[in-house]
């Protein structure tokens, strides 16, 4: 992926997270995302791996709505 297309990829996160995250919230989220320097793609399943960005929504959404996430 290009540089720019990265950009416009870490732009979008950023703005939804300075718009949609209250203060207190960040902080804790701002402590628990220094663990993304840890993670490796390759200790995920392959079907989280072969998964769309569209298809990874859909699955948290109806997860969420089910109450079958732990957070």
């Amino acid at each position: 992926m290009d540089d720019e297309k990265t950009q416009e990829i870490i732009d979008f996160i950023n703005m939804k997270y300075d718009k949609e995250v209250p203060g207190p919230v960040k902080f804790v989220v701002k402590r628990k995302a220094k663990k993304i320097k840890t993670l490796d793609p390759k200790d995920f399943p392959e079907s989280f791996r072969k998964c769309t960005i569209e298809e990874l929504i859909l699955i948290l959404k109806d997860a969420h709505e089910k109450n079958m996430l732990r957070f």
